[in-house]
């Protein structure tokens, strides 16, 4: 640590690290943090978000954020409808990563099967109830189904002309290869623009993170925290809505299919960072803290801890915070940040590389928290130290 005189800055911080002896320490399932400034992804800050823990809810039919699809929609050779019943909840039922009813947790999308010649197929579509959905970062936690005949999509969606998708194909998820792909796609006026990268892994195998960043001008893919590919031709540059869903129209060019039998579609989170068309909604006025969006490295595993920066992504876990309404002392291992507090000596060198990041919260003095126990989620709080002789600031 460096050597010098100390004095306190009059500043909480809370310390956020993704390395493995903090991870046992925190413990956390998921808090929320004072994000009152927005939402910061990639330097880019971001007023509104929706987030969803589909892995701990056990109704969807009245949520205030989604709303289920219930109608037909005429394809060639095989029409579908989208059915409430196809959208179905399996939460977790402990910390095993086991599901209430058997097989993969989350929340369901299901393609029926066998389809009768002539019916229509039974697929599954989840919206957004928000239209004003404009420039964000959009990414879910998808298992998919290696049962050919099935398209499993999200996508953000204004028309048919102003679309961006993250789409996988079931029959070309093929047990024999090393590698499976997946279709970054902008439907635009003319010839769609369409990406086709490797995966180095079959999406049916596990939960894997589909994210997009859409920006003027791009939209940005990723997955599982890995940037994959760029898109600049038809970006979309009006507001719309984020959809999930899971189709077979039966062409043999794209979905091939219908199932023979039932496949399904798991979602584990969606999370959206996004500014928004509403008028009023993005002047903030006055406000403390932008709220660091954590980047997902890997698959996503069930079993493990996933962080949410609101309160309706903590409200759908088993066991959040009492308060009801946010608060700047519960925070996870994701952590509200001012640039000036980061990056600071004495963090760097006295805490061995630590990763840290902060939020300040005004106060002339120390909260009483750093041993206090919010439902089990412990918050770990210290004071930066500034060095310097005297008249130091």
């Amino acid at each position: 640590m460096p050597t010098g005189s100390f004095r306190f800055i009059k500043r909480t911080v809370y310390l956020a690290s993704s390395g493995p002896i903090w991870q046992s320490i925190l413990n956390l399932r998921s808090v929320y943090a004072q994000c009152e400034c927005g939402y910061s992804v990639n330097g880019e800050t971001y007023t509104d978000a929706i987030e969803a823990d589909f892995l701990h809810i056990d109704d969807i039919s009245n949520d205030s954020d989604w709303q289920i699809s219930n109608w037909p929609l005429a394809q060639e050779p095989y029409p579908f409808n989208y059915e409430k019943r196809n959208v179905v909840v399996n939460p977790l039922k402990g910390s095993s990563g086991e599901s209430a009813n058997g097989g993969d947790p989350g929340l369901q999308l299901i393609v029926r099967g066998p389809t009768q010649e002539g019916a229509n197929v039974s697929a599954a579509e989840l919206a957004t109830k928000r239209r004003d959905m404009h420039y964000g970062s959009y990414r879910a936690a998808i298992k998919y189904s290696r049962e050919p005949g099935t398209c499993g999509s999200m996508f953000w969606y204004k028309n048919a002309t102003q679309e961006i998708d993250v789409e996988l194909l079931s029959h070309e998820d093929k047990i024999s290869s090393s590698t499976s792909p997946v279709h970054f796609v902008l439907q635009t006026e003319g010839p769609s623009n369409h990406a086709t990268p490797q995966l180095p892994f079959h999406p049916s195998e596990g939960y894997h993170e589909y994210r997009f960043d859409w920006s003027p001008g791009k939209v940005a893919y990723y997955v599982d925290g890995k940037h994959l590919e760029d898109l600049t031709k038809g970006v979309p540059e009006v507001p719309g809505s984020l959809i999930l869903n899971h189709w077979s129209n039966g062409n043999p060019g794209w979905t091939q299919g219908p199932p023979t039998s039932d496949v399904i579609m798991a979602v584990a989170y969606v999370k959206a960072y996004f500014n928004t068309s509403s008028e009023g909604v993005q002047a903030r006025g006055q406000c403390d803290a932008v709220c660091l969006v954590q980047d997902q490295s890997g698959p996503v595993l069930p079993s493990q801890e996933t962080i949410f920066l609101t309160k309706q992504g903590s409200e759908d876990t088993p066991n959040p915070p009492q308060s009801t309404k946010t608060d700047p002392t519960m925070v996870s291992t994701t952590a509200c940040a001012e640039s000036s507090a980061i990056n600071h000596p004495v963090l760097n060198q006295g805490l061995n590389g630590v990763t840290a990041a902060a939020i300040v919260d005004g106060a002339a003095q120390r909260r009483p928290i750093a041993d206090k126990a919010v439902n089990q989620h412990m918050v770990i709080v210290i004071l930066v130290l500034r060095t310097g002789g005297p008249g130091a600031t």
